[in-house]
């Protein structure tokens, strides 16, 4: 009996360190948005890098980062998934809130996963024909629509004189090829899809054209609770990042866990460009973001954006 006794207090203190880690996962309200963007959490979710630091993320998936700052801002979530535009809207809004890592950036040259600007083929000879004529952005004040205006002015083309219409990114194509539209301004993987048929063409990449290496979206907490979980925050932000890393060089585990998270069609999973995703972010790209959204009116004054991000070891 004795040494049973001494087998099962044995391997109770075996036990002891092993339950006490599974019991120390921290667990974190996060909400993403349903797109290839935020694939740097779901792949360190999906590839463990979460669970290496102790982290275990429950998800929440909003349609855009302006949805998901409010629930952000209402305590229901403890990270959110936004856009620039979005994220700079709600800090001079009141938002107190710490940038923790980036998600997808602006390439340098095109292709890219941002927008691009299509017409029929042929339609169009110049974007200057496009005065006067239809554009479908998916919401009109968005960062969408500001990189477009920004894009075609350095163009020549005045922003008042393109009828700007919403309409939903999925939506956009067909009304297009049929007529209803002069041009879109489409993302992957829909432009994918449009440019399959052989009948449009593409006139610009905008963000390419005014925010080249630009963070497009990023992670974000309240200040207040980072303050108070610093070190969460920190091990968030470089499972995060490692998730990035891994998608630079697994392309086709990467492409994979993009069908699996945005429900893409498996028959365009190798057919879609995957966004480059961040591992720092990029205050300076940010910084020329906030200046358009002031130039255009979505921002009234400067924001601080340095001292808003989070600073990792």
């Amino acid at each position: 009996m004795r040494v049973i006794r001494g087998a099962l207090c044995a391997f109770a203190l075996l036990l002891g360190p092993l339950s006490g880690a599974a019991m120390a996962q921290i667990k974190l309200r996060v909400g993403l948005l349903p797109f290839s963007e935020a694939l740097g959490a779901v792949i360190a979710d999906r590839q463990g890098f979460f669970k290496a630091e102790g982290i275990e993320i429950e998800v929440s998936k909003f349609e855009s980062g302006a949805l998901a700052v409010p629930v952000l801002q209402s305590g229901r979530i403890d990270i959110a998934f936004s856009n620039t535009v979005a994220t700079l809207q709600a800090m001079e809004q009141g938002l107190d809130a710490v940038v923790l890592a980036p998600g997808a950036v602006v390439r340098s040259a095109p292709p890219d996963t941002t927008t691009a600007l299509i017409a029929r083929k042929g339609s169009l000879s110049s974007l200057k024909d496009l005065e006067g004529k239809r554009a479908a952005v998916n919401v009109i004040n968005s960062t969408t629509w500001l990189h477009a205006v920004a894009a075609l002015e350095q163009h020549g083309v005045e922003r008042g004189k393109v009828r700007f219409t919403e309409v939903p990114f999925p939506q956009m194509n067909d009304p297009l090829l049929n007529g209803q539209l002069d041009a879109v301004l489409q993302v992957e993987p829909f432009r994918s899809a449009l440019m399959a048929t052989g009948k449009a063409e593409i006139l610009i990449w905008t963000y390419v054209e005014t925010a080249p290496k630009s963070d497009i979206t990023q992670y974000i907490a309240l200040t207040p609770w980072v303050e108070k979980n610093r070190d969460t925050a920190v091990k968030f932000a470089r499972a995060v990042n490692k998730g990035a890393q891994f998608a630079q060089s697994n392309e086709a585990a990467t492409r994979d866990i993009n069908v699996a998270y945005t429900g893409l069609n498996p028959a365009l999973k190798d057919k879609v460009l995957l966004p480059e995703l961040g591992t720092a972010v990029n205050v300076a790209g940010m910084a020329r973001t906030m200046e358009l959204m002031q130039k255009y009116g979505l921002l009234k004054a400067p924001i601080d954006i340095g001292r808003r991000v989070l600073a990792l070891p």
